[in-house]
């Protein structure tokens, strides 16, 4: 009975860790934002909204001329809205509305991340960007880079957006983490499961899958799986470089094939 009750603690114990662990891996939050679109010379609008449980989120809201489509864009798990100026950018040229907000956690957005946190996170990004009078409700479309893919296919099996473009994403963190440690369960340890392969499943709006075939850090095989799990209609982009070269490294054949399917929606 010892020696049972010893090994029961002893399992206790490593869940715990491991949730710890866990945590620390998945989310890397950054509270600095030293630069803003006024940086780039880019008109914006600096805006808070709740969530539903009460978090209060900050986000930016870049128009564009005559713009017709708004890109919703969740981002990865590191550092904030400020770290992605470039994107700013790049839609702002590509004369797309553009909405980029942070999690809870991160940047001046309260509150702590978690799974179903940044669920509901996105959803009260897309309630907001619903309710302006200067944006098409019916012409929003949902991007998810990285650990953002998950949290923004979950937004639209809740929400109904016109499109869904998910780049460099996780199939789910447990292959993910089973690619990483192949000696472990990891199915039955992990919490945090951001399983966008089940959810593209039951997403029947138009996606585009795109992936680096170098990826570093998320494999192109899971932008494969995605795309194979994924129904109808949908396209699959690979490209040349890592993890976030994409506009860097094929800038022109990336804007070039987003363009074409902005153009369809």
């Amino acid at each position: 009975m010892k020696i049972l009750l010893i090994i029961i603690v002893a399992v206790i114990i490593f869940k715990i860790y491991f949730i710890f662990i866990e945590q620390k891996s998945l989310y890397h939050p950054d509270k600095d934002i030293p630069e803003t679109p006024a940086n780039l010379r880019i008109a914006f609008e600096e805006v808070n909204f709740k969530t539903a449980d009460g978090n209060l989120l900050n986000g930016w809201f870049v128009p564009a001329k005559n713009a017709k489509v708004t890109v919703l864009y969740c981002h990865g798990n590191a550092g904030n809205i400020y770290h992605r100026l470039h994107k700013v950018k790049f839609f702002h040229d590509m004369g797309l509305n553009f909405f980029i907000f942070d999690y809870r956690g991160y940047g001046k957005s309260s509150g702590s991340p978690s799974e179903k946190g940044l669920y509901k996170d996105a959803q009260g990004a897309y309630d907001y960007m619903a309710s302006r009078g200067d944006v098409d409700k019916n012409r929003i479309v949902v991007y998810g880079k990285s650990l953002g893919g998950p949290v923004a296919a979950d937004l639209c099996l809740h929400r109904k957006a016109a499109a869904l473009i998910l780049e460099g994403s996780f199939a789910s963190v447990a292959l993910r983490a089973q690619q990483l440690y192949p000696f472990l369960p990891m199915k039955l340890l992990i919490t945090q499961k951001y399983d966008a392969m089940v959810k593209v499943k039951d997403i029947h709006i138009p996606k585009l899958i795109a992936h680096a075939r170098q990826d570093e850090v998320i494999s192109f095989r899971h932008g494969e799986i995605l795309f194979k799990n994924a129904v109808e209609p949908k396209q699959f982009l690979p490209f040349d470089g890592g993890h976030n070269d994409d506009i860097f490294v094929t800038s022109d054949i990336y804007e070039g094939e987003l363009k074409k399917f902005m153009s369809k929606i």
